[in-house]
């Protein structure tokens, strides 16, 4: 799978966002629905961002806090 060892920095805008955990995803941070076509195994990882905020989410697969980044890339 395509991941990446660094985090994708994003200013996310309230409301329910579905992030690509499979690594497939040709729009990430965001899920495009590869993890069917491609069968990863995987489900997208749903989160409700309730205010503006700079996020950190995961692309190396690795993280404890999906789909936040935890630093588990540098390990």
């Amino acid at each position: 799978m395509p991941y990446q060892e660094s985090p994708h920095y994003i200013d996310e805008t309230p409301g329910n966002k579905y992030y690509c955990t499979c690594g497939e995803s040709a729009n990430k941070p965001y899920c495009d629905g590869s993890h069917e076509t491609r069968n990863t195994g995987k489900s997208p990882m749903e989160l409700n961002i309730e205010s503006a905020c700079r996020m950190a989410i995961c692309d190396c697969g690795k993280t404890k806090t999906s789909p936040r980044c935890d630093g588990s890339h540098d390990e």
